[in-house]
């Protein structure tokens, strides 16, 4: 079991004295003595370990059977207070109070301190949520820049480069950390977690019962409260034991993937967010793999006309059951000499994914002004077909995951989440529109009684027909107030995002999950999704440099060629973290970086000078801008960039919505300076009340939603 540790003999010794001593816990008799027995070597184990770590080396820790024995033993006695639990129910027996008298808070304690110390590039065998291109092993990534990084920045990265095993000590460690697992396997905390969201259901289904009946939610709730949720196992000391030794923990499921479905399974069925992206992929894989051989269906062959390669896809995969579309397909294009031995289909799968978003479908919108971000259309219905359609691309979206195909397919971060069935929150309504999310925000930090005039529904104009929906019944006759605007902004956010496209996510769900468990997809975040679905792109930084703008620097200046030659030793994994932390996307435009889009259309990268050598850089992605601060050293630089572009991936949702409102409080300013101009012309009032009531019309005119 687990790792394996110890010869086969001396395990099955072990193994059939444990089985004695379970069979001998049942009786009461002899109970007792079971007990006293373990306690005394647990209690000798725990000294002795303690001891010798202590003197442990981490490049030359010997091979100890301590930690095995160890391991063993505590196996041993899980297995006997769980026989004496199901024998004799009534003693309520409990292993931590046994544990707590063999003082093994100790041996985690110094279990803590020497993983601590393995905190080191060699352990950082996995950089957190490395990008990694679909089908490719991380041990055999290679980068051309990396002859050129410095010696700090290869020490630092070295997994980037290739896969450094973990140092002795680590592995002598592995049965002590393994017998952690065993012993807090997060079940418990798991029971409260689910108990605390069904009551939370309960309070949110009052809420909206509440709504429902026309009373106002209390004045003064936030909007972004849900992201602040901690989870009980989190909170637990399985959550702070994953979460401080994250790197050795991934070092060691690198080197033996099967740990997650062993001994290392509580981390992946509790604290997935602790495990690095190349190592969640593996097992996503290795499950899909398991799945895929109990598929014993034909080849799927398929003619198709380029012209016409969604209909005719369509048509011939639509009666296909899911089982059957986990086998392999092959693809021949009508008139076209040539045989699938697998370019073609990825020729297909690229060809079908673009004709995705063509137009005359009118499936998905552009969002956010990203010529190749998308969102469902709320007006789709006017294909008639449409719900079938997203069924199958849905379906076509999973198949490509499953088969490790990467698809030219970018959408809205709300739409990734709805994929894996995460709440969109109002701060995710940056990336489908960015100008009524920065006009929310306004309202949001201002006092609206008396200037602005909306009411709880949204208007849309739909082919010359206008359209009025209720945000809450009878809404259309409720003002927005100070007091309410909380609940108007959460509502609003709601229905452009989910609401108003219902039907058309849950079609395209159906298809999805017909082919890939929510499940299984459930272990990935929003940004580690759209990697697994589109892959990493191939960055050209002289494309880039080509065609950047700077803003009070110039191209000489020293921060800017340090930047570049920071840019230049990057490997494309760290460029395509950096361009989606700078433009929102990993997505490089067919025409290179000079066809790059922003808020206001074509709008080329751009490097604005920013102050603070302690701050790290910054970023507004709706006009491709990067804030660079004027640091000291090019060793500077490298490190707060490197850091912005990994703390940008990994930060928490709440991370997240902190950046993005700070990214556009200084819009909304502008706005303010923008309607000075206007004030005279529309409303002539006061300088102070014109920038609120401009803002209040922005807010009544967004080209896609607005209030009444």
């Amino acid at each position: 079991a687990g790792s394996g540790h110890g010869s086969t003999s001396e395990g099955d010794t072990f193994q059939m004295t444990t089985d004695i001593l379970v069979a001998l816990a049942a009786s009461q008799a002899h109970l007792d003595m079971v007990r006293s027995e373990l306690m005394r070597v647990l209690v000798s184990l725990v000294t002795d370990i303690e001891s010798s770590l202590a003197k442990c080396e981490i490049m030359t820790a010997e091979p100890s059977t301590l930690e095995t024995r160890f391991l063993r033993v505590v196996r041993a006695l899980a297995e006997v207070f769980k026989e004496a639990l199901k024998k004799m129910p009534e003693k309520e027996l409990k292993i931590e109070e046994f544990l707590d008298a063999a003082k093994i808070d100790t041996l985690w304690g110094a279990l803590d301190r020497t993983l601590d110390r393995l905190a080191d590039t060699e352990v950082i065998a996995t950089p957190a949520q490395r990008l990694l291109s679909l089908g490719v092993a991380p041990s055999a990534m290679r980068t051309e820049a990396a002859s050129g990084l410095s010696e700090e920045t290869k020490a630092h990265f070295a997994s980037n480069v290739q896969a450094a095993p973990p140092k002795p000590l680590l592995n002598r460690l592995l049965p002590l950390i393994e017998a952690f697992f065993v012993l807090h396997d997060g079940a418990k905390e798991a029971e409260q977690d689910k108990q605390d969201k069904e009551d939370k259901k309960k309070a949110k289904d009052q809420e909206e019962a509440q709504i429902a009946s026309g009373t106002p939610v209390a004045a003064g709730a936030k909007v972004f409260e849900e992201v602040d949720e901690v989870s009980f196992v989190e909170k637990s000391r399985l959550g702070q034991f994953c979460k401080r030794h994250r790197r050795p923990l991934n070092a060691l499921i690198k080197q033996t993937p099967g740990l997650l479905s062993k001994s290392f399974n509580p981390l992946l069925k509790h604290m997935s967010m602790c495990l690095d992206f190349d190592n969640k992929r593996a097992n996503f894989r290795a499950q899909l793999r398991s799945r895929r051989m109990e598929s014993r269906y034909e080849t799927i062959r398929l003619r198709v006309r380029r012209s016409e390669i969604f209909m005719d896809s369509y048509h011939q995969l639509r009666q296909r059951s899911s089982e059957e579309m986990r086998a392999k397909i092959q693809v021949q294009f009508q008139n076209e000499e040539g045989i699938d031995a697998g370019g073609v289909g990825k020729e297909w799968y690229t060809a079908l994914a673009r004709e995705s978003f063509n137009p005359n479908y009118a499936l998905f919108i552009q969002a956010g002004g990203k010529a190749c971000t998308y969102h469902p259309n709320a007006m789709s219905y006017f294909n008639q077909d449409h719900l079938q359609f997203f069924q199958f691309i849905g379906r076509i979206v999973g198949k490509a995951i499953h088969d490790g195909q990467n698809l030219e397919a970018w959408f809205t971060r709300g739409f990734y989440k709805h994929m894996l069935g995460k709440k969109v929150i109002p701060a995710d309504l940056e990336a489908f529109d960015p100008e009524y999310f920065s006009n929310l925000k306004w309202m949001l930090d201002h006092d609206i009684t008396g200037i602005v005039e909306l009411h709880f529904c949204a208007e849309s104009d739909e082919l010359g027909r206008q359209k009025i929906v209720d945000l809450k019944p009878n809404g259309r006759n409720l003002p927005v107030t100070n007091e309410n605007k909380h609940e108007y902004i959460q509502l609003m956010a709601e229905h452009k995002m989910t609401n108003s496209v219902r039907q058309q996510i849950d079609a395209f769900l159906k298809g999805l999950h017909e082919i890939v468990p929510p499940e299984m997809l459930s272990l990935f975040d929003d940004k580690e999704l759209e990697l697994l679905i589109s892959g990493l792109p191939d960055i050209d930084v002289e494309d880039l440099k080509a065609n950047t703008e700077y803003h009070n620097y110039t191209p000489q200046s020293e921060q800017v060629q340090w930047f570049w030659k920071v840019m230049s030793e990057f490997t494309q994994e760290q460029r395509a973290w950096f361009l989606q932390f700078a433009t929102g996307t990993t997505r490089v435009p067919v025409e290179g970086f000079k066809g790059l889009v922003g808020m206001r259309g074509p709008q080329k990268f751009s490097i604005h000078r920013a102050y603070g050598a302690d701050r790290l850089p910054s970023a507004h992605t709706c006009f491709n801008q990067l804030d660079l601060p004027d640091y000291p050293s090019e060793d500077v630089l490298r490190e707060k960039l490197l850091q912005a572009v990994r703390d940008g991936h990994e930060a928490s949702a709440l991370h997240e919505k902190e950046d993005r409102l700070l990214d556009h409080s200084w819009r909304a300013s502008r706005a303010e300076a923008t309607v000075l101009i206007e004030r005279e012309r529309r409303y002539g009032g006061s300088k102070q009340q014109a920038p609120a009531r401009a803002h209040a019309c922005a807010i009544a005119s967004s080209p896609q939603t607005t209030g009444r």
